[in-house]
């Protein structure tokens, strides 16, 4: 269910994919920003790619690279323990610059048990692949740090993770007071 909250931080990052020239997002959707995935998909100008597994992902980003086409991908957090090889081999054997947004599955507050491990291995795995992330907290961040973000990882060839809480992520029906 969407609420006002909701719509507004999807709203912010769609304008900041378009703001950044973003033409591709690939995304394995999860529920803390279900708004985001469904305003995208619905968006004329941007190409949704709906994978089945993390694994698709980086590969789509690197296809996008070679073509010219600046891409995201969007998964949930628990997705990077999926993609480590394939990000691994694009990041350090080739360079592909690399977004990723993800909600901060297992954030102070998490309502899901299975929930914790995600943020318990979030950050040492980004460490260990050398990929240096953001948190994105607050909604009027939400469009300069997906345009850093795109800037970042093209000047550095490399991948950039953006981590998205607080305010900036839903809260699905279930878990509502």
């Amino acid at each position: 269910m969407s609420t006002t909250e909701t719509a507004g931080y999807a709203e912010l990052l769609l304008q900041g994919l378009k703001q950044a020239n973003v033409e591709i997002v690939a995304a394995l959707p999860e529920s803390l920003m279900i708004d985001a995935y469904r305003l995208i998909a619905a968006d004329p100008d941007i190409r949704y790619i709906q994978v089945a597994s993390e694994l698709d992902l980086p590969g789509i980003m690197a296809g996008a690279f070679f073509g010219g086409k600046r891409a995201v991908m969007m998964m949930e957090n628990s997705g990077l323990r999926q993609g480590c090889e394939p990000l691994a081999r694009l990041i350090f054997g080739h360079r592909i610059p690399i977004v990723m947004i993800m909600p901060h599955r297992g954030d102070l507050g998490e309502y899901n048990w299975w929930g914790h491990g995600h943020s318990l291995t979030m950050a040492p795995i980004l460490q260990a692949l050398r990929i240096p992330s953001w948190e994105v907290y607050r909604l009027e961040d939400i469009q300069s740090s997906v345009k850093k973000a795109l800037i970042h990882a093209d000047s550095g060839q490399s991948a950039v993770a953006l981590i998205f809480g607080g305010e900036c992520v839903g809260v699905p029906h279930y878990a509502k007071d």
